[in-house]
């Protein structure tokens, strides 16, 4: 009962914040200017638009694949399949039940546990977002922000390249991090519990294949995707004929990205779309172009994601209605 209330209060939440942010959006905006940007676009420019984003699922799952080596060589197409239903699922359901559903689907059909498929979740999230603030670092010179700002944004970008290097070096100290886990669990009594432990470890075993030649590529990984990122912009702006600098694409990528830590109906709908005004308005973009710009570029993401998931989902024969049984069901929760 507690959990069910818990989760109508977080859906309210979400579709506050995401309603909010969506009527910011459109607040003074001119719908004939609006439409005219849209109605004279060379939608032609969607074609790299949407293979940009279905090259970065590719990227994502090789990394994801990666961060089981060396204990797990897993197929990549069963990794493909939960990655892109997870998307497709947070694009649809409340809650970001998107990766829920790629640890039910990973565990339920390959050898590997449910502690060590999170921990590869977290370590891809957590290196998505390290080398996301240190493209920040290069992009704050072309960017005017209120001085308090720019420190934050800096501090930020230099906190997340020494997350890279700790990394490294959180699994080298690995067992005296885990002995430090055990004493601590001495006065913690949550800490004592085998799901914790276990995730703690498999967490430190998972930053283990950073300090290999693996590691080397899925920081290579990381960092590249980014760039598929700012081509999915970067050619919906195009499509939209716009001028636009593209380091205010760039801006526009990071920051977007990182409004996807406040809580949002499912889609980011609204977040989405305010922050795209808000991060091109230091470069004197528009409203209208901006919201435009958010429009075309959110549509592109959602539908593509959806469209592979959805597709995904039907070549791997598990319906949505399976995926949410289970959950209901608790098997993995």
């Amino acid at each position: 009962m507690i959990k069910r209330k818990r989760n109508k209060f977080q859906i309210l939440l979400e579709l506050l914040i995401s309603s909010s942010m969506m009527i910011l959006a459109l607040w003074g905006i001119d719908f004939h200017a609006l439409w005219k940007v849209l109605r004279d676009a060379n939608y032609f420019w969607l074609i790299p638009s949407v293979l940009s984003v279905f090259f970065l699922l590719l990227l994502k799952a090789w990394r994801w694949r990666l961060l089981y080596y060396p204990e797990h060589k897993l197929p990549f197409s069963s990794l493909f399949t939960a990655l892109s239903a997870g998307f497709f699922i947070s694009n649809i359901l409340p809650a970001r039940l998107g990766e829920v559903s790629r640890v039910l689907l990973i565990v339920s059909e390959q050898p590997v546990g449910i502690s060590r498929t999170t921990a590869t979740i977290v370590i891809e999230h957590l290196l998505d977002l390290a080398t996301l603030l240190i493209y920040l670092l290069f992009v704050l010179p072309f960017v005017s922000l209120p001085p308090f700002l720019l420190s934050s944004a800096k501090v930020s970008g230099f906190a997340a390249a020494v997350g890279i290097v700790l990394m490294f070096f959180l699994s080298i100290w690995k067992e005296i991090f885990v002995s430090w886990v055990d004493n601590a669990s001495k006065k913690f009594s949550f800490l004592k519990k085998p799901a914790i432990r276990g995730f703690i470890v498999n967490l430190l075993d998972g930053f283990a294949v950073m300090r290999t030649r693996t590691g080397i590529i899925i920081v290579g990984i990381s960092f590249f995707g980014w760039i598929l990122v700012f081509i999915t912009a970067w050619t919906a702006a195009e499509a939209l004929i716009l001028d636009v600098q593209a380091v205010a694409v760039m801006f526009a990528v990071i920051v977007t990205t990182m409004g996807m830590l406040v809580p949002s109906s499912p889609g980011y709908i609204g977040v989405f779309h305010y922050l795209t005004i808000v991060s091109l308005s230091p470069f004197g973009v528009l409203r209208d172009i901006a919201l435009a710009l958010g429009l075309l570029w959110h549509a592109v993401n959602y539908l593509t994601l959806s469209a592979t998931g959805y597709i995904a989902l039907w070549i791997h024969g598990t319906s949505l209605s399976q995926i949410l049984k289970r959950y209901r069901e608790g098997t993995i929760v």
